[in-house]
């Protein structure tokens, strides 16, 4: 796959074990404090390999959203080795959120966004085209292509996006 493409897998059936357990738990909110200009208030969490915010010392470590819900960082972990065609050390989880345009400037190459729940709408746009993302993988370059939402979100949305 050329790093410019964009495109859509085929539907999965894997995320209602994990839609229950985000149900159970209460994401970290985020907002004005998350360096991301633009963006409204919404709950999420990071899994997975991160730099260290504090103590930067040229290595990554495990998120503290992995260590605090290991049994949730387990299961994005199966599903991504399941769905992702390409390594991946970090993944993003948002709820209910409607991302305004942005680019993803600080990733390295693809990433794969998901979403699934009880919802309609908010699907994502890249390259001018709208995806329904509801368990159907879209993978695209996003630190190339600037992408949204589209603002129509009803009901409950999760989404994971898989990326370097």
């Amino acid at each position: 796959m050329e790093e410019l493409d964009v495109v859509q897998l085929e539907h999965y059936n894997y995320f209602d074990e994990l839609y229950k357990m985000f149900e159970e738990v209460r994401l970290t909110k985020r907002g004005k404090s998350n360096n991301r200009r633009g963006f409204p208030h919404y709950h999420g969490a990071i899994f997975g390999m991160v730099r260290p915010r504090f103590k930067y010392k040229g290595y990554n470590e495990l998120s503290a959203d992995s260590k605090r819900f290991p049994l949730i960082y387990e299961e994005i972990i199966r599903i991504g080795n399941i769905i992702c065609p390409f390594e991946f050390k970090s993944i993003q989880v948002n709820k209910n959120l409607v991302c305004p345009k942005h680019v993803d400037g600080k990733n390295l190459g693809m990433s794969l966004l998901v979403s699934f729940g009880d919802y309609s709408g908010c699907n994502i746009v890249v390259k001018d085209i709208s995806y329904d993302a509801n368990c159907r993988p879209v993978i695209f370059n996003g630190a190339l292509h600037e992408h949204y939402n589209t603002d129509d979100l009803i009901g409950t949305k999760y989404s994971l996006v898989y990326f370097s």
